[in-house]
């Protein structure tokens, strides 16, 4: 029965009835085709959230969530109101158009409240309100210094870094107490350090990838506390390693001599050599996985009672399908990037907040349903860019009484109609398909792209590019950049445009950069930074899981795919650990 209590008595009426019609079995996705199973599990947080069952296979839903995150994407927007050029991670092309953060937390947008009108779609309405009212450009959570960033935990004199607390660093993601070093991805405490994936307390360290503890190494895959190595991969506790050679401190410190990472072709040879050994040679475990107590999934550290999740850090608990979750976040089914969240369903981005639900970046705020960046607010439907408000639909304000009235007839109108129980449309989302987390995270190919009708339009359109970028009558190609840094005159490179042809998009050197490259020995980059940036991150395993069976002994263990290394060797857990004991 519906509870006396309840203030949406309509919609809870013809939800239950559909919740209690719901069995687990086969089901088949309405966007794939493909069948799966929808367990009892998967039922019993639909009823925890009282929302009708989702129509897509998980793989799909989460592939059009993840439409909405954010990759490593820089766009030149115009400013609502003056339309003067802003360096934002929203795409011009999608219609959605920015203000500097503080001047948009000046603004009151339920000045663009609208009525909601019943013989129209209401996503085509709420898709208009986001068109009317400006986002965030930045979202700096601590104001940076000198920096080019979004997302900032207060950088210091970095560039083009995200989600991050960095000091003389570029071209970073993910990242906390990184300083004097270049395109660092989900790494903590790394100091005079190049190439680095998914690893921690680096220092001067050249393409590490999964490993910690370790100095003054380069290309390390899986090692734990390494000096002097070059080529190591499983190592634990070693020094002197040449590609897993034994050597003595003589001889390798007289190899290291004869390398020149100054220049590109030699770090081409080596980087092949590296990933044909990650490839081919090195052992993967099943998981990456760390003090997950009753848990499964990919890249979860410190978390209880989490379910076929990824990427899931430092306290994240009693959590089913949910990626990129961090800290006292709980109670959370198919929500994605959010931090400190709790009792929430399909929502992106959200952070210190409860009861979101069908939700897009909204932070410090309760009880909100289809909303998109909202911040302090409560008891908020079909809103956008709100700041300070409660019982508003659609921008506009309401009497507490008037709207749970007015909610309980828009839920049940939209349940009737199919829409409610439906993520955000794709033309709510920021980025084309080709720089959203679908394909780089996802493995999504250009076929899901026309299954979701996602946006898929030129990078460079509408001067995403920026105008500094658009004389191109000046641009120089890749092919003109000199092998060795030592060749490369600042004055001649700094603010000239290039033209990666691969990427069909235009980029240019800054005079840190360069500087940091000459400092460090470091042959000058010849990518866009946001494709050297997406191609690293495909390295790391992915957020799709598959069944095999380990390479050594058969069992059958679940395991993430992997975008680069898709042959890679993977060993289960008990025979990884005994090939670390004879040969780490």
């Amino acid at each position: 029965m519906v509870s006396l209590m309840s203030k949406t008595p309509n919609y809870d009426a013809k939800v239950k009835a559909i919740l209690d019609a719901t069995m687990p079995g086969e089901r088949v996705c309405a966007l794939t085709g493909e069948k799966w199973n929808m367990t009892e599990e998967e039922i019993f947080w639909y009823k925890k959230f009282n929302v009708p069952p989702l129509k897509f296979c998980p793989k799909a839903i989460f592939w059009k969530m993840s439409l909405f995150w954010l990759t490593f994407s820089w766009w030149w927007n115009k400013h609502a109101q003056t339309n003067k050029p802003i360096l934002t991670y929203i795409h011009p092309a999608t219609g959605t158009r920015v203000l500097p953060d503080k001047e948009w937390f000046e603004k009151d947008f339920t000045s663009e409240g609208k009525e909601v009108i019943f013989d129209e779609s209401f996503m085509r309405q709420l898709h208009a309100l986001q068109i009317r009212v400006p986002l965030l450009a930045n979202q700096n959570i601590k104001e940076p210094h000198k920096s080019i960033c979004m997302f900032s935990f207060g950088d210091i004199e970095s560039y083009f870094v995200m989600f991050s607390q960095t000091k003389n660093t570029f071209f970073s993601s993910c990242v906390s107490q990184v300083e004097d070093s270049s395109e660092i991805i989900n790494g903590v405490s790394i100091a005079k350090s190049f190439d680095v994936l998914d690893s921690q307390r680096i220092y001067n360290g050249k393409f590490i990838r999964c490993s910690f503890d370790c100095m003054n190494s380069s290309f390390l895959f899986d090692c734990r506390n390494c000096e002097y190595c070059f080529g190591a991969t499983n190592k634990r506790n070693r020094k002197y390693l040449w590609w897993n050679e034994q050597l003595s401190k003589e001889e390798w410190e007289k190899r290291q001599t004869e390398v020149n990472f100054r220049s590109h072709k030699q770090i081409d040879q080596l980087v092949y050599q590296f990933k044909t050994i990650i490839g081919t040679e090195a052992i993967w475990p099943e998981n990456f996985n760390e003090q997950a107590i009753n848990s499964t999934g990919e890249y979860l550290t410190n978390v209880t009672n989490v379910k076929e999740s990824y990427l899931c850090l430092n306290g994240v608990h009693d959590c089913f399908k949910v990626i990129f979750s961090f800290g006292d976040s709980h109670d959370c089914a198919f929500c994605t990037g959010h931090t400190n969240l709790q009792y929430s369903f399909c929502d992106v981005n959200g952070r210190y907040s409860l009861g979101l639900k069908y939700t897009n970046g909204c932070q410090n705020s309760q009880n909100l349903e289809y909303c998109v960046q909202c911040f302090d607010c409560e008891n908020c439907f079909g809103c956008v860019g709100l700041y300070r408000n409660k019982f508003c639909i659609l921008n506009k304000k309401y009497t507490e009484e008037e709207y749970w009235q007015k909610l309980d007839q828009i839920k049940t109108w939209m349940l009737d109609r199919g829409e409610y129980g439906e993520f955000l449309t794709p033309d709510m989302s920021f980025n084309p398909f080709s720089d959203s987390g679908a394909p780089i995270y996802l493995c999504a190919d250009d076929q899901v792209c026309k299954l979701l009708n996602a946006f898929d339009f030129d990078v460079s359109a509408d001067g995403a590019d920026g105008l500094s970028l658009q004389d191109h009558h000046k641009a120089k190609n890749i092919e003109d950049i000199p092998d060795n840094i030592d060749e490369l005159d600042a004055d001649d490179w700094v603010g000239i445009p290039i033209f990666d042809r691969g990427q069909n998009r235009y980029f240019a050197f800054l005079r840190p950069e360069i500087e940091f490259y000459k400092t460090y020995g470091i042959a000058p980059p010849n990518r866009h930074y946001i494709a050297r940036m997406n191609n690293r991150t495909k390295e790391s395993n992915a957020g799709m899981f598959e069944q095999t069976t380990c390479k050594k002994c058969s069992k059958e263990i679940t395991i993430a795919l992997n975008q680069t290394y898709p042959n890679r060797l993977v060993y289960c857990k008990e025979c990884y650990l005994k090939y670390l004991e004879e040969k780490g």
